[in-house]
């Protein structure tokens, strides 16, 4: 399990918004609802088949202006992750903290094997709400393999304090744990499951569906 030396950690068009959790019990970082949001490529003012296909073309290129990939990282670990997914590639992030039953049960229900069928994806886990406190150790216990990049995103003070949790990633929000972000073509946001466990076939579909070039 690789560990990004001393990061503390914490990307685009992003999904619907979820309760908050409260403190650090199964209670509170239990299974909701899968929503999902993609960016709408379609061209209202295109008036032929060609030239429509010619504007999504052109809008689906990254610019300066694409969301995470440009804004201002503010910590280490924003800053780790927003170079990673601006490679060109498919790249999965994940929220997680160790003492989340929810996030346990989904290590415990296949990230080794996801990871391990999609050699060609980067996957970074972000350790959040976690006193600042990494989660590679919890990770091996899980098998995660090795190329699995965790980094550790900081508290602005004891994380049992929900006015001390971070609950943005460049500019995006971290309303729930476990949280997954997928993306695309060197940043695009892709998908976003951004309210709790999720089953792996899930998550397998949305990386079938996820084209880098897309």
């Amino acid at each position: 399990m690789k560990t990004f030396p001393r990061l503390l950690l914490g990307s685009l068009l992003f999904v619907a918004a979820a309760p908050l959790a409260q403190a650090q019990d199964s209670t509170q970082c239990k299974a909701g609802q899968l929503q999902l949001a993609q960016t709408d490529t379609s061209s209202s003012t295109a008036s032929a088949a060609s030239s429509s296909a010619t504007a999504w073309a052109k809008r689906s290129r990254v610019t300066d202006s694409t969301p995470a990939a440009s804004v201002t990282p503010t910590t280490k670990a924003e800053a780790f992750v927003q170079d990673r997914i601006r490679k060109k590639g498919v790249h999965v992030v994940h929220f997680w903290a160790p003492w989340c039953p929810n996030s346990k049960n989904e290590l415990a229900n296949g990230w080794a094997e996801l990871v391990a069928n999609h050699p060609n994806v980067t996957f970074t886990f972000v350790t959040v709400w976690n006193n600042n406190e990494k989660g590679a150790s919890t990770l091996d216990k899980y098998d995660i393999p090795d190329r699995v990049v965790e980094v550790t995103q900081p508290d602005l003070g004891p994380s049992d304090e929900e006015s001390n949790r971070r609950h943005s990633f460049l500019s995006l929000p971290v309303t729930w744990i476990p949280s997954t972000w997928i993306f695309h073509n060197r940043g695009e946001l892709a998908f976003a499951l951004n309210y709790g466990e999720m089953k792996m076939d899930t998550i397998q579909s949305l990386l079938d569906a996820t084209r880098k070039d897309w």
